[in-house]
């Protein structure tokens, strides 16, 4: 029977949408292929110092109406520009367990609200992420420090970058004009820029910690996901909704401050993500063979073909996974495969040196190949973890759910000469789909691989949607709260 740990399972994917999905308070992304007009034209709008207040406001951070957090949004007028400020603490419940995390952000603005500099952190136990970013010369100049490794990658910024927390003041600055426009950003999950998607609606009475107040319906679209947001007159947010039951409610600092103890008994981040499956497979762990039907996907937007995956169908969506056989194929760009990314770092000394102690004296790819995955899986404490998955991280702290895993094995199976990718997708257990991420190794095929749960060859109830490096993840967004399973077929097949 394959290993894999019980209990505290889960995906530290649904964790990183569930943030991903903080509207005002951190960085979003809005697809192109949704967009439907040019950028908006910000320079008709006349902002100076005079119209703007400084300000500084509290939000209470709930899910499915429970408390599990805080925000502090502030904005000041200085000599260097003007100052936008976001510090979050939210304890999630995640897989019968409370995860606490710190996010802070510090940016500062031009007049147009287009950004200077900005820095962004996040901590959560021993993992610990920094993105500094730099507009200079048209570049956008990005520079990330997770744990003791540093990367720095470069964008095109012809056209500004604007941060998702400055969308209520060019809203008041537009004079909350109804209408659609769009904003170029960054997301510093992902480490990607697109364009942000704000259709400004009409005013609607909305319930706050402070009363009810007024404040103009705005909805802010990025991969194809929309959450909400209430704008007072003044530029203040009022309240935010997101996907999964999570909300942002505008309180006072002292009752943002006084935070209830938040336990595992209440709504669970992972079961409001979870994806319902009709139909019921026993013995997950063994299936080698699974025939699916999937609703409220876009198939061209995805990655549904693989050596080990088939689309049977488009209309009505039929997909098959056959991990039994698995198909031959010829790898046309295996230096792509084998590169170091900002996450991945390949050719740092530490990772080359690991990958050799695991495979010294190993001959063949797959000998190799099952070596570190045995290897990943006994190493790796199974926890679940809120993180940026920095192979180089893991390999010292030593513990975190699936984005941990692959990071870290394909790190090492790339530093190890096999080319090897990252699988993002939806795993089965205990009558749902969970959002999961796995790697595949090319050894004259794609096979997937599953150091989470110890299988050299990953059941057949892993469903990829996505590859890509962890950038893809976001994307993921498109089909959070649309995406359903029915199992039409699955059986155990041969020994491979």
């Amino acid at each position: 029977m394959a290993r894999f740990f019980r209990g505290k399972w889960g995906s530290g994917l649904s964790l990183f949408l569930s943030i991903s999905l903080w509207g005002v308070s951190m960085f979003l992304v809005f697809q192109q292929n949704y967009a439907t007009s040019e950028s908006v034209d910000l320079s008709d709008i006349s902002i100076g110092a005079a119209e703007v207040g400084e300000f500084q406001n509290w939000m209470n951070i709930t899910m499915g109406g429970r408390k599990i957090g805080y925000a502090m949004h502030s904005l000041s007028n200085t000599p260097l520009g003007y100052i936008l400020k976001d510090y979050s603490l939210i304890e999630l419940p995640m897989g019968g367990a409370v995860k606490e995390v710190y996010l802070d952000s510090y940016a500062v603005l031009n007049l147009d609200y287009s950004m200077k500099v900005f820095t962004f952190g996040l901590v959560s136990d021993e993992y610990t992420t920094d993105v500094h970013g730099e507009v200079r010369d048209n570049k956008l100049v990005v520079k990330m420090r997770s744990g003791n490794s540093e990367s720095a990658v470069t964008y095109d910024a012809g056209k500004g970058i604007y941060l998702p927390a400055v969308v209520p003041l060019l809203a008041k600055a537009r004079a909350f004009s109804r209408g659609e426009f769009y904003l170029p950003t960054f997301d510093p999950f992902s480490l990607t820029t697109d364009e942000l998607g704000i259709a400004i609606g009409s005013i609607e009475k909305i319930q706050t910690e402070l009363g009810e107040r007024s404040g103009y319906r705005v909805a802010l679209t990025f991969s194809g996901v929309t959450s909400l947001m209430w704008i007072g007159d003044d530029g203040v947010v009022l309240r935010e909704e997101e996907t999964g039951g999570l909300a942002m409610i505008r309180t006072d600092r002292q009752r943002a401050l006084d935070m209830p103890v938040v336990d595992g008994g209440g709504p669970d981040l992972l079961n409001e993500l979870a994806v319902p499956c009709n139909g019921e497979i026993k013995d997950p762990r063994n299936v080698k063979y699974l025939k699916v039907s999937l609703k409220g996907i876009e198939p061209e937007f995805f990655d549904l073909e693989d050596d080990f995956q088939t689309v049977v169908s488009t209309d009505p969506l039929v997909v098959e996974i056959h991990t039994d056989r698995i198909r031959s194929s010829v790898l046309t760009d295996s230096a792509r495969f084998l590169a170091p990314q900002p996450l991945l770092q390949v050719d740092d000394p530490r990772i080359i040196s690991a990958a050799g102690r695991i495979t010294a004296g190993i001959s063949g790819q797959g000998a190799r190949a099952e070596a570190l995955e045995s290897w990943v899986f006994r190493y790796v404490k199974k926890d679940l973890t809120v993180s940026l998955p920095s192979a180089v991280d893991v390999l010292e702290i030593k513990k975190g759910d699936c984005n941990e895993h692959t990071a870290l094995y394909t790190a090492l199976a790339r530093a190890s000469r096999l080319p090897a990718k990252v699988c993002i997708g939806i795993v089965y257990k205990d009558g749902y789909f969970y959002y999961h991420a796995w790697p595949a190794v090319f050894l004259g095929g794609w096979r997937p691989v599953d150091p989470t749960f110890g299988q050299q060859i990953a059941d057949a109830v892993h469903i990829k949607l996505l590859e890509g490096g962890f950038e893809r993840q976001a994307d993921l967004m498109r089909v959070v709260g649309k995406i359903s399973v029915t199992v039409l077929e699955y059986s155990y097949g041969e020994n491979l």
